[in-house]
């Protein structure tokens, strides 16, 4: 799970650092940072719910192939899926400073 935040991590601020003149715009133009926020949150929420899914699938998928099998109870897979939300909320938090640091005047090339 730490390999997963650090990774979901640096491309949410990627992701942030690419987006940063479109950042500035919203704030100039009075975009709440609620907002801004919001938006990052939801980048790191809509990666770690697509990465569970695609797991989930390919365990699915695959699990008869393997000679020794681990069950996978409904509360466990719903606690893994809580966890993954925790570990995205708390990524997302190195996209979500960079984006409330930017100065607005750099949506005018400054």
């Amino acid at each position: 799970m730490t390999v997963s935040a650090v990774i979901i991590a640096l491309i949410i601020y990627t992701m942030t650092m690419d987006k940063i003149r479109e950042i500035a715009t919203l704030k100039l133009i009075g975009a709440p940072d609620r907002t801004i926020v919001g938006m990052i949150v939801q980048q790191a929420i809509a990666l770690g719910l697509t990465g569970f899914l695609l797991g989930a699938a390919l365990i699915s998928s695959f699990r008869t192939y393997f000679p020794r099998r681990v069950v996978l109870q409904l509360q466990d897979g719903l606690a893994l899926a809580a966890i993954t939300l925790v570990v995205c909320l708390v990524a997302s938090g190195l996209g979500v400073r960079l984006a409330l640091r930017v100065d607005p005047a750099k949506a005018l090339g400054g």
